[in-house]
């Protein structure tokens, strides 16, 4: 099993709880001959403080503790971010926590946009969306869905 703890705050060494940590495990992991890519396989799963990804393989591009652009593949992959609040928004708590999972999922970090492909389903607060194809905008929180069978939508109003 491959562990990859990186702490970018000033817990101890063996702090992996510290809210700076990022935690990755895999069964097996190997460099790309192209610099700053790792490829991972059998049972990954990536957490930050703000987000998280699961799936059976993955690819994560950039620097393991704040990588540009994560592959993930799976049966179903995951994904789990949390979005800040919106500034025009009443509620003053904590962000929304946006859960997807599909066959991919790519999240570029870079661009906070996230793509799905392959039996997607993406939920948020009030909604959950099914495509074959789904992209979505995490900072703007727009999407864009479609593919073979169209896309469902189930809506939950506030009261």
């Amino acid at each position: 099993m491959f562990l990859w703890g990186i702490q970018t705050g000033w817990a101890g060494p063996l702090d992996l709880g510290s809210e700076d940590t990022v935690i990755i495990t895999a069964e097996r992991a190997w460099e790309a001959e192209e610099p700053d890519v790792i490829h991972f396989s059998g049972k990954f799963e990536l957490h930050a403080p703000d987000w998280s990804m699961t799936g059976d393989t993955a690819v994560v591009y950039g620097s393991l503790d704040d990588p540009d652009r994560v592959i993930v593949e799976g049966n179903p992959a995951t994904v789990s971010i949390l979005r800040e609040k919106d500034e025009d928004s009443d509620d003053a708590g904590a962000g929304e926590r946006v859960e997807g999972e599909a066959r991919l999922v790519e999240y570029l970090r870079s661009t906070d946009k996230l793509i799905m492909r392959g039996l997607s389903q993406l939920v948020r607060e009030d909604s959950k969306l099914v495509s074959e194809i789904i992209e979505y905008d995490v900072d703007t929180d727009r999407y864009s869905a479609g593919g073979e069978g169209g896309i469902n939508v189930e809506y939950t109003p506030d009261d």
